[in-house]
């Protein structure tokens, strides 16, 4: 905004304006008495401008943006520590018994329902990495314990939420009022809890007064039913039992009392985004010094940006697609690969469209040689 008060154009200006008969030249007394002035003024100038992109949503970050948000009743989403499946063998540690794995500490914890669980003591996405049937190792003896093992993961750790994503929430709820339980309430309802990425918003997706919302974790992935069961409960708590059979398949359905955040006679359903894996085939050759194994992994890391991009990032009205276009160009851009040829995906050579309830995640990624 004032990129052009610089130090010397306000030097130049204060010079110009000067009486015709003072010296101004550098060095004279007039010179040197306002150099210091006209610094000190550019300095504020720049202040200003640093004021100004902080309170803008579009150029504001960090701490300033959690500010704006705050505006808006929106906060940023903390870290979410990943949760696994556990089974023992031999007595049943109890509740709160810490474990370690793959340079990463778990505690024992158990849900409502009496399910445990381990979940790692630091939130965010390096817990996720633990494979199932790997042991857990207590970190205390435990008299009668034979065993312990990691089953599947039950909810993905997430870092904190990125200046981008919190903008993008922040710049939805203005651009597109949240009230009086529109299809945006709804979505800001739902993407208000940690875990949650992006809820994608069904309305009359069961006949009139129903409305779902398939939710996706902020990776790109399915959310945890425990998460799932959250959102339910607050916006539209499901005691009475409702359910509906839709293409073959049984949804819980909100009891629409008004009981939570969803208008009286509004039936909500949330359920979490099914996984379509995205298997994907090729034969590669391979750039001077890379090995087979590097280029699977640089096209797996590549894969799973590219899932997650698309996931995120396609409009709620739209289906989600994974190009096979957009794979191949994705191949033909790493590094460890200088050609390729007999891409497949998913054993075809077609696009793939998962569905309304379904999400593309990364499957198997199989490097074939020359």
């Amino acid at each position: 905004m004032f990129e052009n008060k610089t130090y010397e154009s306000i030097l130049n200006e204060i010079i110009d304006s000067a009486p015709k008969d003072i010296d101004t030249r550098q060095g004279s007394i007039f010179y040197d008495a306002v150099s210091g002035a006209a610094l000190k003024i550019a300095e504020l100038y720049a202040n200003l401008d640093l004021v100004s992109e902080l309170t803008q949503v579009d150029t504001t970050s960090g701490e300033y943006l959690d500010i704006k948000a705050s505006e808006y009743g929106l906060t940023r989403h903390g870290a979410v520590s990943a949760k696994y499946a556990v089974t023992f063998t031999g007595t049943t540690p109890d509740i709160g018994e810490r474990f370690f794995s793959d340079n990463e500490y778990f505690v024992l914890g158990i849900t409502d329902s009496g399910t445990l669980y381990l979940q790692a003591e630091t939130p965010g996405t390096s817990g996720n990495t633990v494979q199932s049937g790997t042991p857990a190792i207590p970190v205390n003896n435990i008299a009668g314990l034979e065993s312990a093992v990691f089953g599947a993961i039950l909810e993905y750790g997430t870092d904190t939420e990125s200046d981008d994503s919190l903008r993008q929430r922040v710049q939805e709820k203005i651009g597109g009022p949240a009230e009086n339980g529109n299809k945006q309430h709804y979505k800001t309802w739902c993407e208000s809890f940690d875990g949650v990425g992006k809820a994608r918003i069904f309305p009359l997706w069961n006949g009139p007064n129903t409305v779902k919302a398939v939710l996706i974790n902020p990776l790109g992935l399915p959310c945890s039913s425990e998460l799932v069961s959250d959102v339910q409960e607050y916006v539209d708590p499901a005691t009475k039992g409702y359910t509906a059979v839709v293409g073959g398949v049984t949804y819980v359905m909100g009891d629409g009392l008004g009981e939570g955040a969803a208008n009286l006679g509004a039936h909500f359903t949330a359920v979490s985004a099914e996984p379509t894996e995205i298997n994907v085939t090729f034969t590669a050759e391979l750039a001077k010094g890379y090995s087979m194994e590097e280029a699977k992994a640089e096209a797996e890391r590549a894969l799973t940006a590219y899932l997650k991009n698309i996931v995120l990032t396609t409009e709620d009205f739209s289906d989600v697609v994974v190009r096979y276009s957009a794979v191949g160009a994705l191949i033909a851009s790493l590094k460890s690969v200088v050609d390729y040829s007999g891409l497949s995906v998913n054993s075809g050579t077609e696009n793939i469209t998962p569905g309304a309830d379904s999400i593309p995640v990364p499957g198997e990624v199989v490097v074939n040689a020359v």
